[in-house]
């Protein structure tokens, strides 16, 4: 505004020292023309050209803005069109964030009549009527979607989301398929293609998805889609692949899917990426069990239950180390006692467990003292009310069993989606439907307790009708 007020007086300055100059200049100028003679002053003559030619400047502009106006007021409205357009497919992808169905559809409306852009638009009227229940409208939009080659992966996506709400398993899969066709690296349409196909079964088919999901750095949306859980959906897609073979089910089909070398190779995958998965480990044991090869067997046994302490390892060494009683509880014991510190009283109780067994209360007894109370499970519990009652000490045992009611639950499978409790592990919950959602750990949450093996739930009821 300053330097604008210093030309300003610049430019007056200049023209009335130039309007002085003229003025002093002596001289005239005649024009004759046809009977007509004009004699007028030089210094006026000059000022008369200038003002002439800012009016032939002046006639100039005009015209053109006149010639250009309908131009200039349909680029104008189109402006104004296309800002009033964009706001309301922004109020409309707001609406939908916040699940207003109403007035997503509304600015939905609004943002086709005003803006040319029918891929936005189409895929704010596709979300817009899926909020609002309308499938059939969304699958048109998403449909004219995928018409286009810049949405046509939107589109796709969504018709795959579209059919499996409706329960339409195969046209969601191959929708699902199309789109991962389009983005060989997507992770949110390997998500798809991966549960799809789990749900059919389709193990082997469904591990090329999940490559992608672990290979991509970013998270596919749902909350419970972490490392975590794309590993054990690893580790479950392995097993169930070799599951068939080891479990003897030997049929045509099985052998020319998957052969006794590639079994045991998916059990190994599994338990190199999650040692603590325990049915791989039993399953490969098992195997070699019946092969012979108890060395190997007693290899994976040991690592194991260094892992995760469970009573089916303890059973299947005494098989694989075929040694006599003694020192089946002398190498268990120190088994028990290299095992990390975060399960080291879970398998302290299993290694009080077989001493009992054998015959050697005092052992058993010594290990279980050994646990720290803060510690000490209700498994726990149970044994030490068992050798009280083994040395007619009803007091004590009432001690334990009345401790056993409020103390740590034993391990078990739990969904980390539902927190619902499975006493066997399942490829999908029997809750909720996810997949590879189980893990053995100790319950957390308020859910139904289910545990793993029957001798703990037979246990626990014992103990709690000791209570009562």
């Amino acid at each position: 505004m300053l330097f604008r007020l210093i030309w300003l007086v610049v430019f007056l300055v200049l023209a009335a020292a130039s309007a002085n100059w003229l003025m002093g200049q002596p001289g005239r100028m005649q024009l004759e023309w046809l009977d007509w003679r004009i004699e007028i002053r030089t210094s006026l003559a000059v000022v008369l050209l200038i003002m002439l030619c800012f009016l032939l400047i002046f006639a100039d502009r005009l015209w053109r803005r006149l010639v250009t106006l309908p131009g200039w007021l349909g680029r104008n409205m189109r402006r104004r069109r296309g800002a009033a357009g964009h706001k309301a497919l922004t109020l409309g992808l707001m609406a939908v964030s916040a699940g207003e169905a109403s007035e997503a559809k509304r600015q939905a409306m609004w943002a086709q009549r005003l803006l040319d852009a029918p891929q936005l638009t189409d895929l704010l009227s596709a979300q817009a009527a899926h909020l609002a229940g309308d499938n059939r409208a969304a699958g048109r939009y998403f449909q004219s979607l995928t018409k286009a080659q810049d949405t046509a992966f939107l589109g796709h996506i969504g018709l795959a989301r579209l059919a499996h709400e409706g329960n339409r398993l195969d046209e969601a899969l191959a929708a699902a398929r199309r789109a991962l066709s389009l983005k060989p690296k997507s992770a949110m349409a390997a998500a798809q293609v991966l549960h799809l196909e789990a749900a059919r079964g389709n193990w082997s088919d469904a591990a090329p998805a999940l490559e992608v999901m672990i290979a991509a750095k970013n998270r596919t949306g749902p909350q419970n889609d972490t490392p975590r859980a794309r590993s054990r959906q690893k580790v479950a897609l392995a097993y169930l692949q070799a599951r068939p073979f080891f479990d003897g089910d030997h049929n045509e089909q099985t052998l020319n899917r998957i052969s006794e070398k590639e079994a045991v190779r998916q059990l190994r995958l599994a338990l190199a990426t999650d040692p603590g998965f325990w049915p791989a480990a039993i399953l490969l044991a098992d195997f070699y069990l019946r092969k012979g090869q108890r060395r190997r067997a007693a290899k994976i046994l040991e690592t194991g239950f260094s892992a995760v302490p469970h009573a089916l390892f303890s059973d299947r060494l005494k098989q694989a180390w075929k040694v006599n009683e003694g020192a089946f509880v002398a190498k268990f014991i120190k088994l028990a006692s290299s095992t990390g510190h975060a399960h080291a009283a879970e398998a302290e109780t299993l290694a009080a467990d077989a001493a009992l067994a054998a015959g050697l209360e005092g052992e058993a007894r010594r290990l279980l003292d050994g646990i720290a109370q803060a510690k000490r499970d209700v498994v726990t519990w149970q044994l030490i009310a068992h050798l009280a009652e083994i040395g007619e000490n009803s007091t004590e045992a009432a001690m334990a069993l009345r401790a056993a009611g409020g103390a740590i639950r034993p391990r078990g499978w739990q969904c980390q989606t539902c927190h619902v409790m499975s006493a066997e592990w399942h490829s999908h919950c029997l809750s909720c439907d996810g997949f590879a959602t189980l893990e053995w750990q100790r319950p957390d949450h308020l859910t139904p307790l289910g545990l793993a093996d029957d001798r703990a739930v037979e246990n626990l009821t014992k103990g709690k009708a000791a209570d009562d």
